[in-house]
This record gives C-alpha cells, sequence and structure tokens, in this order.
C-alpha cells in the first residue's frame, strides 16, 4: 500500500518570504508626515513673506501718489478760507489711508481717500525711532515731505510680518520717506541714514526773469 507524498510547498520554511513589518510601516509614514510638514511650514513661511513686501511696496506706492499729486496741483496748506489741499498718507498699525484731490472747473478742491486694511494679511507697521503711530505725513507743492505746520520731516516705517519686536531681512522691510519727499524700500535689517533738509532759495522783488524765455 502506498502512502501519499507530502507536496513540498507545504513544508516550504517561512523565513525567505518577503513583507514589512508594522513597525517598519510606522516608521515610512512617520517620515512621510515630517517631510510634509516641514513642506507646509516653508510654503506658509514663503506666502507670508510674499504678503508682507506686497504690503511694502504698495505702501511705498501710496507715498509717491500723494507726493506726485500735491506737486502736480501746487496743493497749499489750510488757511482761512482756503482749506487743507496737501495729499497725505496716514500710516496706523494695521493700515494706511491715502488722501489726494479733485479740483473741478471752478476750482474746487474734493478730497479723494483711500484706505488700505492689512490686518487680514497678517502684517503691522511700526513707527522707527520716536515716530508714533498713527502718523500722517503731508506733501507741500514742491513734493516736500512735511508735518501739519509745514516743518520737514523725515519718517522711517517698518513693515513686519505678525510683530515688529525683531525686524530682520526675513521678517520686516524698512520704508524712508527723505525730506525732499522720494521714498525708500530696504530689508527690515537696514540702517537709516541721516538726511538733512531741503535747502530752499527764495528769489528777491528785485531779481528779473526774462518772460520769453520757454521750455521746447
Amino acid at each position: 500500500m502506498k502512502t501519499a507524498e507530502t507536496s513540498p510547498s507545504v513544508n516550504r520554511p517561512l523565513d525567505d518570504q518577503s513583507g514589512i513589518t508594522l513597525v517598519e510601516l510606522l516608521v515610512v509614514l512617520i517620515v512621510i508626515a515630517i517631510v510634509a510638514g516641514l513642506a507646509l511650514m516653508q510654503r506658509g513661511s514663503a506666502n507670508e513673506q510674499f504678503q508682507r513686501q506686497n504690503v511694502a511696496r504698495e505702501l511705498k506706492v501710496a507715498f509717491e501718489r500723494a507726493r506726485f499729486d500735491s506737486v502736480k496741483r501746487r496743493a497749499q496748506p489750510a488757511a482761512s478760507p482756503s482749506p487743507e489741499t496737501r495729499a497725505t498718507v496716514v500710516v496706523d498699525t494695521s493700515s494706511y489711508s491715502l488722501t489726494t484731490y479733485t479740483v473741478d472747473s471752478a476750482g474746487v478742491s474734493t478730497p479723494n481717500t483711500q484706505t488700505t486694511d492689512t490686518s487680514g494679511q497678517n502684517v503691522v507697521m511700526e513707527g522707527n525711532g520716536s515716530i508714533t503711530l498713527p502718523y500722517t505725513i503731508y506733501y507741500n507743492q514742491r513734493g516736500e515731505a512735511v508735518d501739519l505746520s509745514g516743518n520737514s520731516i523725515s519718517p522711517s516705517f517698518y513693515v513686519c510680518n505678525a510683530t515688529c519686536s525683531s525686524p530682520s531681512t526675513s521678517t520686516a522691510n524698512l520704508i524712508i520717506v527723505t525730506p525732499t519727499g522720494t521714498v525708500n524700500l530696504l530689508s527690515g535689517s537696514s540702517s537709516v541714514p541721516n538726511f538733512n533738509a531741503p535747502t530752499i532759495t527764495s528769489n528777491s522783488n528785485t531779481n528779473t526773469i526774462n518772460n520769453t524765455a520757454r521750455l521746447p
């Protein structure tokens, strides 16, 4: 009587079978989670820097628009009975406002104010040095930056991500308004140079001007 032969596959040892253990799977998942988290953090940081730089550029443009508007209209300070017509920029901690003027056919100036809120972008502003916000910059008819009384000023402001406690190249921008009215946009780690007030020379009544001179 013959006995049944045992199939070789039944007695095959299990040591040579391939696969992964639960511990190995957990290690791979943890590594993937860490890499994904770092990628999201870097992307979030890049987006925040882009938003802050965009706000800084737009604030710089607001200063330049105010300066151009006052020069174009030869704006004058308030003097009874004439109202204030100098273009202004008001900088606050989480917003800034640009005021320009429209002159109608009768010569009446109407103010137009545009306010930009930066709180939703996690961007804040802070005055540099002794500058306390809110702060108003006026532009006279020569395009110079002055205060309400017409005195020459040179304020500077930080535009920062979340806080300006430690402004740096990666977290802040520095905006400098010179006495002549020009605007500089620098990194947050930059230092502010000293600017002298512009020298104004007035022609005396004895000077004669050739009224036939003209620009080509």
